[in-house]
């Protein structure tokens, strides 16, 4: 789906002058109004909140799914909101395709050991070998975006704290 729309505003754009449409390819997002449910959350906020309870239940050990060497890029969603806003901006100048990411990935393993730190928990890891570990890397190429000049603001470490400080506000 995602390449026939890539497909499909390039078809426009050639056809139609007047219509200038344009392809942006983010990274992994996380941010504060994510899906924190276990059952269907993504990565981080499936560790943001698996690290929240084992703090607050004092367990001393957390599971990871697969060897955890898998490595993953994720963006802030609010620095993504501002690549967006900026491309809308600067329509003419951007490539019809590109890549919005941070340009750096971390192991699955780093991610739970980043979190763990954030949220001040102490514990270890287990590891479990039956469950899919994914793909064995995803990290967006940026040279095209640092071309037009854009690099996202938030680190991982500051984009945790807000995440998780929203998770904390909104927990029912």
């Amino acid at each position: 789906a995602k390449l026939f729309t890539t497909k499909l505003c390039q078809y426009i754009s050639n056809e139609n002058s007047n219509m200038l449409y344009k392809t942006l390819i983010p990274s992994n997002i996380y941010g504060k109004h994510d899906n924190f449910n276990l059952e269907t959350a993504h990565l981080l906020p499936s560790i943001i909140h698996k690290i929240h309870t084992a703090k607050v239940e004092n367990l001393n050990t957390v599971c990871i799914w697969g060897d955890g060497t898998a490595r993953r890029e994720f963006l802030y969603a609010e620095d993504l909101a501002d690549a967006i806003l900026l491309a809308v901006e600067d329509l003419h100048k951007i490539p019809n395709i590109m890549n919005i990411g941070f340009g750096l990935d971390y192991s699955v393993n780093e991610f739970y050991n980043i979190v763990a730190a954030t949220l001040d928990w102490k514990g270890t890891w287990e590891h479990d070998l039956s469950k899919p570990a994914g793909m064995k890397q995803k990290l967006n190429a940026i040279e095209r975006q640092k071309k037009w000049g854009w690099t996202a603001q938030t680190s991982l470490k500051i984009g945790i704290k807000k995440t998780y400080k929203h998770f904390l506000e909104t927990l029912h």
